[in-house]
């Protein structure tokens, strides 16, 4: 009788656990189709609804010219920055850029002071790391512009981050795989009783991070669902497009075609790509995405929401294949070889003619000193110092902006 009654409580706690995990996931599939079809029947999935539909004509829109790019860390986003400069420069446009050498990193954008753009004209384009400030950045770009970003894998971006800023000198550097554990282990009560994180500063959670979201509500609400499921909300209001890194090539054609951009002006070098690939094993990757639910939760809802976009654009992967081979070309004509630079990074070595060619240098050229130039061509600034061999230079800039 007593194995009995012990066999029907271990039914009943069995059938009552797995209700209160179908309950949770029922609750959160609910909130992200309130984010999908809000109450007053505004359709946040539509680019041409509502905030987000805020650019609905397409002059406003083709070719770009006034944007925001949300820069968020190991997600491919520095590649897609030099891809903005390149197009900012060849169209004459003003980027929204501190006073040199403010470089890459914002942090607090409203701290920075801005050289006034030319008269007569106004900002039309951000694109560097900073915490992100819709209203802030509204107050100094027009009306029309409009707002992207990239998201990746978090177990995949969490990797390259810990890789890349050499976190495992904090822990056992001996062993990539054992410091990634020791790393979660030291902090095995984040995101449950607080909202501080040891050594996790642009690696954990890093694409929300850089999107705005308030670690330390999420922490002391009672309502993580609704917190996450209003966040989201937000984004979808906000972000005209989200792009996956795992899909770049796909990605760039689709906001190619969204904003009447070329192969070439979407053509690219590999920014700050690792000259090596830690060992990490598959269950400290399964923990890595517990770790990082918030990124994962973002990462999965964008992830089903840009394959309904790709869905809707006939011959895209075909255009993605085509677009591919191009690069190749471009790759070819431009670049001659690679070796070790900064970072444990490659950097390109350019061919005779890419040395001689704007755009191959540009593509060749890193963000933080391409955004050094910038900065210093906008103050009117001559001194161009010390720089890398192949990249451009400051006679360049002046040259494209006044054919000087």
């Amino acid at each position: 009788m007593q194995k009995t009654t012990q066999i029907l409580l271990l039914l009943f706690l069995c059938v009552f656990s797995f209700f209160l995990v179908w309950k949770s996931g029922y609750r959160y599939q609910n909130e992200v189709e309130n984010v999908e079809n809000p109450e007053n029947g505004e359709n946040l999935n539509s680019f041409e609804n509502g905030e987000v539909g805020k650019i609905n004509k397409v002059e406003d829109i083709c070719p770009l010219k006034n944007f925001v790019f949300v820069k968020t860390h190991k997600t491919g986003s520095s590649t897609m920055s030099n891809i903005l400069l390149r197009h900012a420069e060849n169209n004459k446009l003003n980027q929204l850029m501190g006073r040199y050498p403010t470089g890459t990193e914002y942090g607090d954008l409203s701290r920075h002071s801005y050289p006034p753009p030319p008269p007569e004209q106004h900002y039309n384009a951000f694109l560097m790391h900073a915490d992100y400030n819709h209203q802030f950045l509204m107050s100094k770009l027009p009306p029309s512009t409009i707002f992207f970003t990239f998201t990746r894998d978090p177990v995949s971006r969490y990797i390259s981050a810990f890789h890349f800023f050499k976190l495992d000198r904090y822990y056992d550097g001996s062993d990539f795989d054992n410091a990634v554990n020791l790393h979660m282990a030291d902090n095995a009560r984040y995101l449950i009783s607080t909202d501080q994180c040891r050594h996790c500063g642009r690696t954990v959670n890093s694409v929300a991070h850089d999107l705005g979201f308030d670690f330390k509500g999420y922490v002391n609400t009672v309502d993580k669902d609704k917190f996450l499921g209003d966040f989201l909300a937000k984004l979808r209001r906000e972000m005209d497009l989200v792009l996956i890194s795992e899909y770049y090539d796909l990605s760039l054609v689709l906001f190619a075609r969204r904003y009447c951009l070329t192969f070439d002006d979407i053509s690219y070098l590999k920014s700050l790509e690792s000259t090596t690939r830690p060992y990490v094993s598959q269950s400290t990757r399964e923990k890595l995405r517990q770790f990082q639910y918030v990124d994962a939760v973002i990462y999965d809802f964008y992830n089903a929401t840009f394959w309904e976009l790709v869905n809707k654009e006939e011959g895209l992967l075909e255009e993605a294949e085509k677009f591919k081979e191009h690069n190749k070309m471009v790759h070819s004509k431009c670049v001659a070889g690679k070796q070790i630079g900064t970072y444990d990074t490659y950097q390109f070595i350019l061919t005779e003619f890419g040395r001689t060619d704007f755009q191959c240098r540009a593509m060749c050229s890193r963000v933080l000193p391409f955004a050094h130039l910038i900065e210093k061509r906008n103050q009117g600034l001559r001194n161009d110092g010390p720089h890398q061999k192949d990249y451009l230079t400051l006679q360049d800039l002046y040259n494209i902006r006044y054919g000087q």
